[in-house]
């Protein structure tokens, strides 16, 4: 009888033990689980951010469209930082004869994430990663360029736009920078066929 009494306590010990052992299963499964979430959120906001940039390029580019129908010109490219955007959504201080704007709804040509817009002049039919420089094309297009987009986001514009990956130098969506994870760089966007 003496011995029973004895092993009790040592049993009601290891209850406490084997609750212990249970909470860390349990919390090792929910940290599993919550890394594995984090990276699904992860995804989820990087194709919400190519979706919003495809959305943000075709609006603008429907802008610069009505800007030649209502003007009889292209957007000009100026020699400051955003000036050719500028144009689409304010008129410049010498007026433009037929401008019907805004063509746009921004108040500056500054992306509140991804650096800065600019509408450039390049070769459509000629392949390289930056149309704006260059050469032998006969084919002249109005590009919009948009500053420090994260490079596994350009590759994924390129898909979208161009439905390949990793061909940015032909299409309608070009990137100058080889993606190594964490640079940015430039993505050059096809706006229209200029004048």
């Amino acid at each position: 009888m003496q011995k029973i009494m004895k092993t009790t306590p040592a049993l009601r010990s290891q209850r406490g033990a084997m609750f212990g052992l249970d909470a860390r299963i349990a919390l090792a499964i929910f940290a599993g689980l919550s890394v594995v979430a984090g990276m699904a959120v992860f995804g989820t906001i990087r194709q919400t951010d190519v979706t919003s940039l495809v959305s943000e390029f075709d609006n603008i580019s429907k802008g610069y469209i009505n800007y030649t129908f209502d003007t009889g010109i292209d957007v000009p490219v100026g020699t400051s930082a955003g000036q050719g955007v500028r144009a689409l959504f304010e008129n410049t201080a010498t007026p433009t004869i037929g401008w019907d704007g805004p063509y746009i709804t921004r108040s500056s040509a500054d992306h509140p994430r991804f650096g800065t817009y600019e509408i450039e002049r390049g070769f459509i039919d000629v392949n390289g990663q930056d149309p704006t420089v260059t050469t032998g094309g006969s084919v002249n297009g109005a590009w919009l360029e948009l500053t420090s987009i994260p490079c596994e986001i350009a590759q994924d514009l390129e898909t979208t736009v161009d439905g390949a990956s990793g061909a940015n130098t032909t299409g309608n969506l070009r990137y100058p920078t080889v993606c190594n994870a964490g640079n940015t760089g430039t993505v050059y966007y096809l706006l229209s066929r200029t004048m």
